[in-house]
């Protein structure tokens, strides 16, 4: 009997996954990966050269297929990094890189113009956060002030979702996760914004049009010029991180379960029922909301952005060193008792990180431990945040993404956090959630539920450790004041 599967195509910012998913369990059957460069051709612009994004997907799908033994493929999906912008010719040809999020154009627009035209609680209440460096619209700001020749040329402003059903042949469309995370949707009235629109003088053809994330979207017997062994419907697919949620739990509901979907971001959150806004609920939770993947849903997260980019930073500029069997040492040799004098602040973003308590006999394995403990600071922070905001309980935290293979770093969340921690016995939960999302809109399981059921499994739980979580509740509440007088300041020791 051929096994049920769904092909997923999960892309991130520094690889892409082509992964089959065996609907029945949850298990990725077969699995490929290519990586592309992050480009920065200036100090502070981060790019990915989009026919390198294609040409790798495709690569992979070629892989997979060609190992690809007793399977049958219902759909195939999609799952995207997000917060990206692409400038495209009338034809689609790019005329841009796509633009990453923690690219630095756009931090003065975001600061300046956009900040005088709308306060923060009026871009809240338009697209569910506030207006930073990351969205797309200061990005465009300054092209259009810095480029203005591109910028006239420019016909659409694509996402990498956009980019990718052009080279499928099918139209250019967003999905409604995507759509929001362009920061330029209203995700009450779901259509483009009208004053973000006005003010940026662009026009919504140019942004596309918008259909919701398990939209059957068309059929392909071909992938680039790789030809598929079935005539597949293609669903639009959603955010990696919205994937993420379902994937890690947090999308089925009246779970309790709050997902940390963790890579070059760091994502807690979850998907609560029907329309949410967190940001004008509690601002200072820092948690932000936008539409969901499904229809009536809301996705409600935090996020640390630079996450794995910092982890990628110190293992190649400190440690030299980019291997797995580097990050194996590195991991070997951490010991977490939250006893270290050493802080490290992780804001990379706008220059404004730092390393505090160096001396001479300090290691990079010190260093190490005490970067890890940062990210895992933030990350409470996003915690508690969504604690405030989830209605019901929530008493758990489902965990996936590269993060989950470090059972130290499974332990230390536990002890920072204070909580029960559980790891996915596949952490590879985007596309996991994205392949639930497509086997219930093509009918091989009824509901999210009865999904969920079949496809999420619990690998291993973690319990605070009593006197190690103290002592990291004490060193906690230092390493909040230390971060928050360094970005007050514009950055910190080293």
């Amino acid at each position: 009997m051929k096994r049920d599967s769904i092909l997923v195509v999960d892309f991130g910012t520094s690889n892409v996954h082509v992964n089959v998913v065996h609907v029945r369990d949850g298990q990725i059957l077969y699995s490929k990966s290519r990586k592309y460069p992050m480009l920065s051709p200036k100090d502070g612009y981060t790019e990915i050269n989009p026919h390198e994004l294609w040409r790798a997907s495709v690569q992979c799908v070629k892989e997979v297929l060609d190992i690809m033994e007793n399977v049958e493929l219902h759909a195939i999906t999609f799952s995207y990094f997000g917060d990206n912008i692409m400038l495209a010719d009338s034809h689609g040809a790019p005329l841009t890189n796509i633009i990453l999020a923690f690219d630095v154009r756009g931090t003065e627009e975001a600061l300046g113009e956009f900040g005088s035209r709308f306060t923060d609680e009026e871009f809240i209440g338009i697209t569910g956060g506030t207006c930073v460096t990351f969205c797309t619209g200061p990005k465009l700001l300054w092209f259009k002030k810095h480029k203005p020749e591109l910028f006239e040329k420019t016909s659409y402003f694509y996402t990498n979702q956009q980019w990718i059903n052009q080279n499928l042949g099918l139209k250019p469309l967003n999905d409604y996760t995507m759509a929001c995370r362009k920061m330029m949707f209203d995700i009450k009235s779901k259509e483009w914004s009208k004053p973000i629109l006005s003010f940026l003088g662009i026009k919504a053809e140019q942004l596309g049009e918008v259909v919701p994330s398990t939209e059957i979207i068309g059929h392909i017997d071909k992938y680039g010029e790789i030809a598929l062994p079935f005539t597949l419907p293609v669903i639009v697919g959603s955010h990696d991180c919205d994937c993420g949620m379902y994937g890690a739990g947090a999308g089925i509901p009246d779970s309790g379960i709050i997902g940390d979907i963790t890579g070059t971001y760091d994502h807690l959150g979850f998907i609560e029922q029907g329309f949410v806004n967190a940001g004008t609920e509690n601002l200072e939770a820092e948690i932000f909301s936008y539409c969901g993947p499904l229809i009536d849903t809301s996705v409600c997260l935090g996020a640390f952005p630079t996450s794995g980019a910092v982890l990628e930073w110190f293992m190649r500029e400190i440690l030299d060193d980019c291997s797995p069997a580097a990050y194996d040492m590195m991991w070997k040799h951490a010991e977490f008792r939250g006893d270290s004098s050493l802080m490290f602040n992780p804001h990379f973003s706008g220059n404004l990180g730092g390393i505090y308590g160096l001396g001479l006999t300090k290691t990079k394995e010190d260093l190490f431990e005490s970067m890890i403990e940062s990210l895992t600071f933030e990350s409470r922070r996003i915690l508690e945040g969504c604690k405030k905001i989830k209605k019901g309980s929530c008493d758990k935290v489902w965990v996936g993404g590269g993060a989950a293979r470090s059972e130290k770093w499974m332990q230390l969340r536990a002890d920072i956090w204070g909580c029960r921690v559980e790891r996915m016995q596949n952490i590879e939960v985007s596309s996991v959630g994205a392949a639930l999302l497509a086997a219930v809109k093509v009918e091989l399981y009824q509901d999210i539920k009865s999904a969920a059921r079949s496809m999420l499994h619990i690998r291993d739980s973690y319990e605070p450790s009593k006197d190690i979580s103290d002592r990291y509740e004490l060193k906690y509440r230092q390493y909040l004041e230390l971060v928050s007088n360094g970005i007050k300041t514009g950055g910190g020791s080293a």
